[in-house]
């Protein structure tokens, strides 16, 4: 028999994407009997996995209801005392404080900062039980894991900084599927005066770029067509205001907005892209998160469109794999304009964005986040192998069941 992994995760109930999240758990689903912890039920395609159970712990949302899923949680896995615990997202890391001997490996997505970070005008003592919490809870609870697994290297500097052990940390990046691999030819002929298509999948708001990124498709095409842009993943609120601001600035035929899609659709939209767009404010925490769409438009051979943040400009080289601009609308706009003069260029970029890609896919991050889990993982070994260790530990821990009652 398989040995036992507990598998925890804490996702937005609004979150577009979930897929680096179902490679990880499709992964351990193969050599773990695995059970997969949520505070709601988990009904995207893509964390369906067959054998896999599910273990729904449902505490409310908001900060009590965080804590209070934390701690049913730790109850958990210190009742089933599986071989590990897997933290499926970094706002779980005080969890590493309280799964006792469990071996707990650490999934570091986001930088937790952005968890703790004060809301303006926020009091003072308020704002230095935050920087605490941030401290203690957080970047201290990450040196006590077994394994932590950041998903980029800004992330994985930090960490080394803070004290973590070496040993203890395993730079594995996200990972992208081999189906977002484009089949297409790159040379394969265009019109030469078609419009660019551009396009941006992911989580739609301002602080994402949402209006730098419409602002700039009115100014890139206030001449001519030269740009169309396809957004993925808006909520129905976020849609209406993309399709508002569309005609109310007459470029509705230049952008199209759609819903948030089950992750093996997403080839489909890059299928046809010329270029993948990545805009985030410049806030401290996402200096360090690479965002998803990224690696999955190199790996799709779609030359990156980006901002210039860190967690772009450590994977976009301007004019090998895609462009790097300032987070504002006319710098976006000139950097399409720029695109649309070089468009014979756009095979080259293409073809550089799939090499680039090609370190990020997750057939072959899988076998290192595996070995990374067996390196920590306690083994019970098959009882007939070993009976009277076995019945030494199963006395053991009766004795330890009974003294806790």
């Amino acid at each position: 028999m398989k040995d036992e992994c507990i598998v925890i995760t804490w996702l937005a109930r609004d979150q577009p994407g979930f897929l680096d999240f179902a490679y990880r758990v499709r992964a351990l689903a193969k050599a773990y009997r695995t059970t997969l912890v949520s505070p709601y039920p988990l009904t995207q395609p893509e964390l369906a996995y067959a054998g896999v159970e599910s273990c729904v712990l449902p505490y409310g949302d908001g900060r009590a209801g965080w804590i209070g899923y934390m701690l049913a949680c730790a109850r958990l896995v210190r009742a089933r005392k599986p071989a590990c615990a897997v933290l499926l997202h970094s706002i779980l890391t005080p969890l590493v404080l309280l799964t006792g001997k469990t071996p707990t490996a650490l999934y570091w997505n986001e930088h937790p900062s952005r968890f703790t970070a004060s809301p303006p005008g926020h009091p003072w003592w308020k704002r230095v039980a935050r920087h605490l919490a941030l401290q203690v809870f957080f970047l201290q609870a990450a040196k006590m894991a077994d394994l932590v697994m950041p998903i980029g290297e800004a992330h994985h500097e930090e960490l080394l900084r803070l004290g973590c052990r070496p040993g203890r940390v395993r730079l594995l990046y996200m990972g992208v599927d081999a189906s977002f691999v484009r089949r297409r030819d790159e040379q394969a002929s265009r019109r030469t005066d078609a419009p660019l298509e551009l396009v941006y999948n992911g989580t739609v708001n301002h602080l994402r770029g949402r209006d730098v990124m419409l602002e700039a498709i009115v100014l890139a095409n206030l001449e001519r067509p030269i740009a169309r842009l396809t957004i993925v993943g808006a909520c129905e609120e976020q849609i209406a205001y993309c399709t508002g601001y569309a005609i109310r600035f007459g470029i509705a035929d230049a952008v199209r907005v759609g819903g948030r899609i089950p992750g093996r659709e997403i080839p489909g939209i890059l299928e046809n892209a010329d270029a993948g767009l990545c805009f985030m404010e410049d806030l401290p925490w996402w200096r360090f998160n690479p965002p998803t769409k990224l690696f999955e438009y190199l790996v799709a051979g779609v030359p990156v469109l980006a901002s210039d943040i860190r967690t772009h400009t450590q994977y976009v080289t301007n004019w090998y794999n895609g462009m790097i601009c300032q987070y504002d609308s006319r710098s976006l706009a000139d950097a399409i304009g720029l695109l649309w003069q070089r468009r014979a260029d756009l095979p080259y970029l293409k073809r550089n964005a799939r090499r680039s890609g090609e370190q990020y896919l997750w057939d072959r991050i899988e076998p290192e986040f595996l070995q990374a889990i067996k390196t920590i993982a306690r083994s019970s070994g098959p009882l007939s192998a070993q009976p009277s260790q076995a019945i030494k530990k199963a006395a053991a821990v009766d004795k330890l069941s009974k003294e806790a009652r």
